[in-house]
């Protein structure tokens, strides 16, 4: 079984995209060199990943209303992480494809601020189960996480991402059936290494 992505999300998650473009743009027009990189990352994962919260933030409630949740409550808008922008450069230094990896790694950041805001949300709202992963498994790890259809209940749990992934989560309210469609194998390769990271993370975060 595989977590239906509803048309909310998939709105959300065309908005966090557009913001990550805007700020793969900006990144463009910045020099290449190590201190000028490392301040620009700073700035656009602060910018762009506040915003990227904000907007997940009023899906949030906005869904919580369209779904008549019962209860009031308002989404938790997490602080913004430090990016660790220095090592994100010095790590991409040493690869020949520097600005795609670090392109890769600021989308990463960006959207996790609007990750965080939907988990934190769902482990405090006392009206949900907690939350689902939701897309449409792009790559072999994505893809067995969003399978298993688990709805992860405990603040400790982590969204698993990795740079360049679309996957986002969805509230799975309290009392409600969560929506599930039948899973589909993916004609990509999933491997078994694929499947045991999978299985461990599920393992120490349901």
């Amino acid at each position: 079984m595989s977590v239906t992505i509803t048309p909310q999300a998939s709105q959300l998650r065309d908005d966090l995209e557009l913001l990550t473009r805007l700020a793969i743009r900006d990144l463009s027009g910045v020099g290449d060199s190590l201190d000028a990189l490392v301040a620009a990352i700073e700035e656009l994962v602060a910018t762009y990943g506040s915003a990227a919260a904000a907007a997940a933030a009023d899906w949030y409630d906005d869904l919580r209303d369209l779904n008549e949740v019962p209860g009031r409550f308002q989404a938790v808008v997490p602080e913004i992480r430090d990016p660790g922008a220095s090592a994100l450069v010095s790590w991409a230094y040493q690869f020949d494809a520097v600005r795609s990896l670090i392109e890769g790694g600021v989308q990463r950041r960006i959207l996790n601020a609007a990750r965080e805001t939907i988990t934190g949300s769902s482990v405090a709202d006392p009206r949900a189960r907690g939350w689902q992963r939701v897309g449409h498994g792009e790559c072999g790890w994505c893809l067995m996480l969003i399978s298993r259809g688990a709805v992860y209940s405990k603040a400790t749990a982590d969204f698993s991402s990795h740079d360049s992934c679309r996957c986002t989560a969805q509230p799975a309210w309290g009392g409600r059936d969560v929506a599930v469609k039948p899973f589909i194998p993916s004609e990509r390769d999933v491997s078994d290494a694929d499947r045991a990271r999978a299985k461990a993370w599920i393992a120490a975060n349901l």
